[in-house]
């Protein structure tokens, strides 16, 4: 299956990069960017083996295995898009009007 982002989780994975760079160093962000790849490839490999977010019952969400990261994501006919990620502190529905 296809992956397509939103826009705007480029800005959302480049907030998180330079806070774990400033945080930990390249080490730990280059660790957040492994396991959101990790992520990713699961999502394509079977996104519907994953919970539907917040009651949604069209997004589905994966949280990375050592960051309190979400990726909050919806199927298409032929795609899965990426919507969110998100820091599982923000509120709930936080970036869900994407």
């Amino acid at each position: 299956m296809r992956l397509e982002f939103h826009p705007a989780v480029q800005q959302d994975f480049n907030a998180a990069i330079d806070y774990y760079a400033a945080a930990g160093g390249g080490h730990l962000a280059d660790r957040f960017e492994a396991e959101l790849r990790d992520c990713l490839a699961a999502i394509k490999s079977g996104a519907r083996q994953f919970a539907f977010y917040n009651g949604s019952t069209v997004f589905r969400r994966i949280r990375l295995r050592n960051f309190p990261y979400l990726v909050v994501y919806r199927e298409k006919l032929d795609v899965v898009r990426v919507t969110i990620l998100k820091h599982e502190k923000r509120h709930p529905r936080f970036g869900m009007k994407r």
